[in-house]
Parts: C-alpha cells; structure tokens; sequence
C-alpha cells in the first residue's frame, strides 16, 4: 500500500474497536473452557468463525476507519487513497460478508441458548453483547467503510 504504510503508523485504530475485539476474544477462550456441556461447544463454534472474521477486520476494515479523525477535521492527504484497494475488496467481497455475518449470528444464537439451557448467565450476556457487535458492525461499521471510499473518491481523486 505505498506511502500510507509510513503514514499509517501515525494513524491510530479507534480504541474502542481494538479494545472490543480483545474482550471477545477473551471471553471465547473463557466460555470455550466453561463448565457444562453446551456453552463450551457452541463457544469453540462460535470462536472458528469469529476469530478469523475479527483477523480480517483487524486488516482491512480498522486501516480504514483510523483515517475518520483526519476526514473530520477536513484534513485529507493524496496518500489517504492507498486504502481503496481495502475498500474496493471489501465492496466487491459484501455479498459474502454478509454470509458469513448470517453464519456468525447463528452461532452466537446458539450460545445464547446453550447459555441460557445451561442457566449461564455470564455467557447469555456475552453472546447476547457479541450479537450486538456483530449488528453495530453490519449498521454501522461497514456502511462508514463504504462512505469513506466515496468521500475520499469524491474529494481527492482528480
């Protein structure tokens, strides 16, 4: 990705984002060594697809979404389109995105009831937060990823 690399390592990843992949992760590895029988499968599945998904965002979602502060304040760099290729694969690859978000909520669906089966509270809270992650990323996160390819299209490209 050329000059942004350099540039890139000014830019910060919103914290939040990092900081909620990191207490899902640990909650997976906490819920896939509960006690029980349900919780603990329906974790290990629910980690096999969360885990690469969390790796891929980390990679080509996050990189976008650290240049929002910069667009906030009106300050835009030519270098800032060396994350439209992340952009352009991530519009090209939605179809499928999408159909790992669908697997991914079932999953977390079956937590949520191997939690409650299992009268597991701990773990009904954390799938029912892990869905809603999941949402915020489908309404909210990956339109913002979208949006700012065509803001930076429509801004910076000649």
């Amino acid at each position: 990705m050329g000059q942004i690399l350099n540039w890139k390592g000014n830019l910060s990843v919103p914290n939040a984002l990092r900081l909620g992949h990191s207490e899902a992760r640990a909650q997976l590895v906490r819920a896939t060594m509960a006690s029980g029988d349900r919780v603990p499968r329906a974790a290990k599945r629910v980690a096999e697809l969360c885990l690469p998904h969390f790796e891929q965002e980390e990679k080509r979602v996050f990189p976008v979404l650290a240049l929002l502060p910069y667009l906030e304040r009106d300050d835009l760099r030519q270098e800032m389109l060396d994350v439209m290729p992340l952009i352009t694969d991530f519009r090209a690859e939605h179809e499928a995105i999408n159909a790992h978000h669908h697997s991914i909520l079932a999953a977390i669906e079956e937590l949520l009831q191997a939690a409650h089966k299992e009268k597991n509270r701990e773990y009904a809270e954390f799938a029912y937060n892990l869905r809603v992650h999941e949402r915020i990323e489908d309404e909210v996160i990956y339109p913002t990823v979208v949006l700012i390819g065509k803001y930076l299209e429509d801004h910076l490209k000649n």
